[in-house]
């Protein structure tokens, strides 16, 4: 009986959980200088679901999908993950205003790109300095000189 894409989905979901699952045993493409046993368990839940999401050419997921997969209740601690998953070299991350699009290193697959992703605005964190300053093009309106 062939599964469905959804049923696959949770299936492999279900994975996070339970470390007995087929999806949690089969091994993580992992780049030659880190070793499997290097990740903790929330880095390697995380790394599963965001491999999984390239793999299946779906968009990255969520801070909150990481948090809850991972088992915490932090509304920091997806980005803290995909900041330290990067930061070993795991995952190459191009952030733009409210999605991201995560490359696995190992075996060079990417995140899809999510949806509702209309423009390839970069990020631009609070108190940086304004696109214009940096010299980059701006679609806003100058100010009217007085």
């Amino acid at each position: 009986m062939k599964q469905t894409p959804m049923k696959q989905a949770g299936n492999c979901l279900d994975a996070f959980w339970d470390e007995e699952a087929a999806c949690s045993l089969a091994p993580l493409p992992m780049p030659p200088h880190i070793p499997a046993d290097a990740l903790g368990a929330a880095e390697r839940i995380a790394y599963r679901l965001i491999n999984h999401a390239a793999e299946n050419g779906q968009p990255c997921p969520v801070n909150i999908d990481i948090e809850v997969a991972a088992g915490f209740n932090s509304s920091s601690m997806g980005p803290k993950l995909v900041r330290k998953l990067e930061s070993r070299g795991l995952i190459r991350v191009s952030r733009f205003q409210r999605f991201r699009l995560v490359e696995i290193v190992a075996t060079g697959k990417q995140t899809a790109r999510h949806p509702s992703m209309q423009a390839d605005r970069p990020l631009v964190r609070r108190g940086a300095r304004s696109a214009s300053a940096m010299g980059l093009p701006s679609d806003r309106k100058p100010y009217a000189a007085r």
